[in-house]
């Protein structure tokens, strides 16, 4: 609750006093929400980009620095285009870009290079934030790096291959 007064005076006298109390509950309550989100978020094992409508990027959380090596400061402001690693065909951007433009959501497997020029393959869901009105203000990027499970994948399936080899002779 938060209160403010003021002495009304008439004619050099007192004649009242003003008081205006305003329970502030819903906006505190709503504020540690966003705190608790926000921490959520900063801590999370996913990376997590957001972009503004024209596909610049406003946040980064921590996660993105140690999968791309690229510092926020060094993101902030720039296209994702800036992970692209040329692997994959221009459609494949074009696509999820239509999707998340026309509201929907979009995932997919995007191979991607790091700041050092590594690549490393990652699993991407994107969306639009919208605003309470419904127009999209923004699109939000929550990936995983899936590099190590895709060279695990592919090592175990070289290795079933040359098992059924070894049994048909």
């Amino acid at each position: 609750v938060r209160t403010s007064s003021r002495l009304l005076v008439q004619d050099g006298h007192p004649v009242g006093i003003l008081a205006v109390v305003t329970d502030l509950t819903d906006q505190r309550e709503a504020q540690e929400r966003l705190r608790q989100l926000s921490r959520a978020v900063e801590a999370s094992s996913s990376v997590v980009v957001i972009t503004d409508r024209a596909g610049l990027i406003t946040y980064v959380n921590p996660k993105f620095t140690e999968v791309t090596g690229y510092r926020a400061d060094e993101a902030l402001g720039q296209n994702p285009n800036i992970l692209k690693s040329g692997e994959m065909p221009p459609e494949t951007y074009q696509e999820m870009w239509e999707t998340v433009a026309a509201g929907r959501e979009g995932r997919g497997e995007f191979y991607n290079r790091r700041k050092d020029g590594s690549e490393y393959v990652g699993f991407a869901i994107v969306g639009p934030l919208r605003q309470p009105d419904g127009h999209i203000s923004h699109y939000v990027c929550v990936m995983e790096d899936i590099t190590e499970k895709k060279r695990v994948g592919l090592e175990l399936d070289r290795h079933r291959h040359h098992l059924e080899r070894v049994v048909e002779s």
